[in-house]
């Protein structure tokens, strides 16, 4: 299962969610849309991590992503570091070009993508 997720360019929006509320510094949580390059499917950030970040609800940026220490409550954790300021429409372009299509890597999966492609071929 990949790992580390070395750039993908995400829209930052405030996550709109029954199940969502504040952090607790009253925080609320933000959810990164993806645009182009691969990213992990957990994609939500407290509060308090997206403004220790500098992120503005709406923002485009280019980040990363590396896996760290399971959580038993939370499963696959992830480290998010954003890599530039906030782009521009060409900016969003030209990052879109570099780092390829959107392909989000689901990380909550028990089985590996070969083990699916096997099940799949065998249902035929």
């Amino acid at each position: 299962m990949k790992k580390h997720f070395k750039g993908f360019v995400a829209k930052v929006e405030l996550l709109k969610s029954a199940m969502a509320s504040p952090d607790k510094n009253g925080l609320n949580p933000v959810i990164l849309i993806g645009i182009a390059g691969e990213m992990p499917s957990k994609c939500v950030l407290s509060g308090t991590l997206a403004e220790n970040m500098e992120l503005e609800y709406g923002g485009v940026y280019l980040f990363n992503a590396t896996e760290t220490e399971y959580s038993p409550m939370y499963g696959r954790n992830f480290r998010y570091v954003r890599l530039s300021e906030k782009l521009n429409p060409i900016e969003i372009l030209q990052s879109s070009d570099y780092v390829g299509n959107l392909k989000v890597v689901d990380v909550d999966s028990k089985v590996s993508a070969s083990e699916a492609e096997l099940e799949t071929v065998e249902t035929l």
